[in-house]
């Protein structure tokens, strides 16, 4: 269920926002089934303590008790109590928790619910009804919610033979749903007109398109059989002759935003277009899931136009295994075809059609994202101010990675009342300027350096924050590419959970509560010291850091060639020797440690954060990576090793008196 997704519960695993957990009346966890006390474990006593804290009687059915996560990757658990089964007249109880648990997600703007078998192990409820109430409230769900949060029900099943038995009831209700299914499965959604070149959304079957161009993306080693969906549908419906003259005529693999061309055979087109784009969750060195998606469909509309094509279709890429969200898959789409027909006026391409395939679970809420953008390609955008969601949701990083980036609210130069790129405009020869806090910042950086240099003798000579618009914009832009992570994979995991962690970050302990609301907490982003000679600080100011220096100035590295920094003064001040009249300085940063990869050991060969496959030497197979690394010494280090990742925000100069 996705905007008007109709219908959709998916059996299996994935992120989630909403864990729903049967326990008992007491809610003592550890005294309930199987499936409580394993949540208990994994989520930890806390959620015990807030079970006991905040519902100290017993829960009825039809009652939600919530409480955080705990260690989960979830934002919240709904604890329900069923009764045992005894006869028909309990099915209530099974009604009843499901539709007050999508209700109250719902009401709080989750967009994910996870529902337990329920009732079905020793309760004694029967799977086969289970199965089809879960059915029933997701459609009533839509069917009574004209604008439903909620993007995603799923049920998790553990054992096999219940698992056969959702199965086989979800089978059923597609059979009797299949005639309407089909009525809608191809139809034109809509279309718009840019240049001399008709662009239409339509829902149908890409294998059944007529155009001369088909495109579609598979595996990296061109094996069409090894990817699941469009790809499989190409190779049954063209025939082997396409895998045969892949394999005739290529060898070695696919790099990202690449393809071949192979003739259509089976198809109904000339040419098919095979290429390869990333994984909406990817973050390795070069990881930019959204630039290469746009990439690889420019290229297809050079090369198809190069060759005087007509008409070239798309499958809405990027919206099935890639895991990307259909309105950034969508602005990204149409965005790169607009670009095209501008900087190609004319172009041979007559039609350009993207296929969004009816039997897709989630055609209903890609469809919708498609025909949004291309409304907006019609110079109709919505003029609606959009409330930013709650911090830490889906749609919160949706909204952050989405947004025109500005100054932070506290700067007093260059004012947050336009954007950074606006702002460029009007001051591309001076984008920098060294400004004097406010008084409350001034205090509030002061005390934080005071109580962590680790002498009464320090005495500060002057704070001047750095307003640099182009430095900034590379920060926030590398914040944005985490944001984007985020929308599928959920927030960073918080430094104090992150396995071998001593805990927090001593900074967030001494700096105000206004200066700490600038900080993005779902990207562990954090104010750190940082050390440096007196000659290089405008160098640094003015163009930030550069990892890649360290080695210059260091022989031997604990954590590699990186950009260190610490959380206490006392750690960076060893780094920053005076100048001739006795002054010392130091930075504070902002930095974006991301997720965060921590160790009690030196790693002197690492140029970049390890893989998440924990690959032992410097990978290059891997897509996934750690953002930071987090030296558990005897005084935490901490490394980031892109210089986009840190921000220069404030300059302190001081003295140690003798």
């Amino acid at each position: 269920m996705s905007g008007r997704r109709n219908g959709y519960l998916q059996i299996g695993r994935t992120a989630i926002d909403v864990i729903v957990n049967t326990t008992n009346a007491e809610l003592k966890l550890e005294k309930a089934g199987p499936s409580s006390k394993a949540i208990l474990s994994a989520a930890g006593n806390i959620i015990q303590s807030e079970c006991d804290a905040k519902y100290p009687f017993n829960i009825n059915p039809g009652d939600v008790a919530i409480t955080g996560p705990g260690y989960l990757e979830a934002l919240k658990i709904f604890h329900i109590y069923l009764p045992r089964y005894n006869d028909s007249e309990d099915e209530k109880y099974i009604h009843t928790a499901i539709n007050v648990c999508l209700k109250e997600a719902d009401r709080l703007g989750h967009q994910s619910i996870a529902f337990p078998a329920l009732g079905t192990g020793k309760l004694n409820y029967n799977p086969d009804f289970v199965a089809n109430a879960l059915f029933e409230a997701v459609e009533r769900y839509n069917e009574h919610n004209q604008k439903p949060k909620l993007e995603l029900v799923i049920c998790v099943v553990y054992q096999d033979q219940m698992y056969q038995k959702f199965v086989s009831a979800a089978r059923r209700r597609a059979r009797l749903k299949g005639n309407e299914a089909k009525r809608l499965m191809e139809r034109t959604s809509g279309s718009t007109t840019l240049g001399n070149t008709n662009v239409e959304v339509i829902v149908g079957d890409m294998t059944q398109e007529q155009a001369d161009v088909l495109v579609h993306t598979c595996s990296h080693n061109l094996q069409l059989n090894q990817t699941a969906g469009l790809s499989t549908a190409v190779l049954k419906v063209a025939g082997q002759n396409i895998q045969n003259e892949i394999d005739d005529s290529y060898d070695g693999s696919l790099k990202n935003g690449e393809f071949v061309v192979t003739n259509g055979y089976g198809l109904s087109c000339k040419k098919v277009y095979h290429g390869k784009v990333l994984c909406f969750s990817a973050n390795g060195e070069n990881a930019k899931p959204d630039e290469v998606l746009s990439k690889f469909v420019t290229n297809c509309l050079t090369t198809a136009s190069r060759y005087g094509t007509r008409s070239i279709a798309f499958p809405a890429i990027g919206t099935g295994e890639l895991k990307f969200p259909s309105d950034i898959s969508a602005s990204i789409f149409i965005d790169a075809i607009r670009d095209f027909l501008y900087h190609h006026p004319k172009t041979t391409i007559s039609d350009i059609k993207i296929v969004i395939y009816g039997g897709n679970i989630t055609w209903s809420s890609i469809e919708k994202a498609y025909r949004n953008e291309l409304s907006r390609s019609q110079g109709t955008p919505s003029q609606n101010i959009q409330a930013v969601p709650q911090r830490g949701s889906k749609a919160y990083f949706r909204y952050k990675y989405k947004e025109e980036p500005r100054p932070p609210s506290n700067w007093s130069h260059f004012k947050c009342n336009k954007t950074i790129k606006e702002l460029l405009v009007e001051h591309s020869k001076h984008p920098f300027k060294l400004v004097k806090p406010d008084n409350a910042t001034f205090q509030s950086i002061k005390h934080l350096f005071l109580n962590t240099i680790g002498t009464n003798c320090a005495q500060v000579v002057s704070i001047m924050r750095n307003e640099n618009l182009k430095v900034f914009e590379k920060y926030i832009q590398d914040c944005q590419r985490l944001f984007c992570r985020a929308i599928s994979n959920g927030p960073c995991k918080s430094l104090a959970n992150t396995p071998r962690s001593r805990g927090s970050v001593t900074t967030l302990q001494y700096v105000n509560r206004t200066i700490a609301h600038q900080l993005n907490q779902d990207l562990n982003e954090v104010y750190l010291f940082h050390g440096t000679k007196k000659e290089r600080v405008d160098v640094l100011l003015q163009n930030g850091l550069d990892p890649r220096l360290a080695a210059l100035n260091f022989p031997t590295l604990w954590l590699g060639s990186g950009v260190y920094a610490a959380e206490e003064a006392s750690l960076s001040a060893k780094y920053t020797p005076p100048d001739g009249q006795g002054v010392c300085t130091m930075f504070v940063m902002r930095v974006c440690l991301g997720d965060v990869f921590t160790t009690q050991n030196q790693m002197q060969h690492l140029k970049r954060p390890p893989c998440k496959a924990l690959c032992q030497t410097t990978c290059i197979q891997h897509n996934e990576f750690f953002d930071s690394v987090v030296g558990e010494f005897q005084q935490r280090e901490f490394v980031v090793y892109d210089g986009a990742k840190c921000y220069p925000e404030y300059v302190i100069e001081y003295k140690v008196l003798q």
